[in-house]
């Protein structure tokens, strides 16, 4: 594969990683007015039907479907919607503020778990000092930003002493999203991007099911729509896709590396909005993190080798 097809490949995971910076707020309003629950399913079913409309009309019909991969659909299709019903459940079913934002740090073990399973699937060859070091640097400047406004590390630590659902299911949906990343690029051949819409909507409905008993209490109105009609566009259909075809082709390391720096983007973008002043855990979390990137990926000494030779991926 050419360097400018990678290159241009990380560029369009990096877009995605941007888009999901921004929906702290906006899946704040949904969850709010329509429930956790019901408020993730609509977004996932929508999101999952704009996808699968888009990738029919890109192909002009539904021929793409002949192409799906059974081999892709019976490992990583599960992955991928194991990870969506556990990033939710996990937020559903926090009883605290400083639960949630432990299990949302608790998920965001995925971009070391990309790193991980880049080298036992990819066979990537790292560092394995530098790896762990940039890792744990990485790590350290999450649970540093995501400190910032429950009572600092004591009180973000105090949630880890009491094992809890949610915890539980944040460190399954990390594990899981970092898994079904790397298999996306070991079934690249055989697996339009489209996918991910059957994915959504097998989601959605799971989710649905989920929250039943909420939803004779949900309420629709204009702004909660158009808040609905973001995040089912851009942060869920858009992005998903983009990051898929950042996994086919693009640079798994760096995107691994890079990618511990959403959560703190995301919480300084939130903050700027909500005009809430800055701190100095956001402000030494984001320079943890950022340091920690770069340190792991120059683990990877060289370029991913799928990417210079498509066939060192397992069958």
């Amino acid at each position: 594969m050419r360097a400018g097809s990678v290159r241009t490949a990380t560029g369009l995971g990096l877009l995605a990683m941007a888009i999901w910076s921004t929906t702290v707020g906006a899946s704040r309003v949904v969850m709010e007015r329509l429930g956790a629950f019901p408020g993730a399913a609509v977004v996932l079913l929508a999101g999952g039907v704009l996808l699968l409309v888009g990738t029919s009309v890109r192909h002009r019909g539904l021929g793409w479907v002949r192409r799906l991969s059974t081999r892709h659909l019976a490992y990583a299709g599960p992955l991928f919607v194991l990870y969506m019903v556990a990033m939710y459940c996990a937020v559903g079913f926090a009883t605290t503020r400083v639960e949630a934002i432990a299990a949302g740090l608790a998920n965001y073990l995925w971009p070391t778990m990309i790193l991980v399973f880049a080298v036992l699937l990819l066979r990537e060859r790292p560092r394995g000092w530098l790896l762990v070091l940039g890792s744990l640097l990485a790590l350290c400047g999450i649970a540093l930003a995501a400190s910032t406004n429950v009572g600092g590390l004591r009180g973000l630590a105090a949630v880890f002493q009491t094992p809890s659902l949610s915890l539980g299911l944040g460190l399954v949906a990390g594990v899981a999203w970092g898994l079904y990343s790397v298999l996306v690029r070991v079934h690249r051949q055989t697996v339009p991007s489209g996918a991910i819409g059957l994915f959504l909507i097998a989601a959605g409905l799971i989710m649905a099911g989920v929250g039943r008993a909420d939803w004779a209490a949900v309420r629709v109105d204009p702004p909660t729509a158009l808040v609905v009609l973001y995040m089912a566009c851009l942060p869920t259909s858009l992005a998903y896709w983009l990051w898929d075809l950042a996994m086919r082709d693009g640079d798994v390391p760096a995107l691994g590396a890079l990618s511990n720096l959403i959560p703190v983007v995301s919480a300084g973008f939130a903050m700027a909005v909500l005009g809430v002043a800055w701190s100095w855990e956001l402000a030494g979390g984001a320079v943890l993190v950022s340091l920690g990137a770069v340190i792991a990926r120059g683990a990877f000494r060289t370029a991913p080798r799928d990417s210079r030779n498509d066939e060192s991926a397992p069958p």
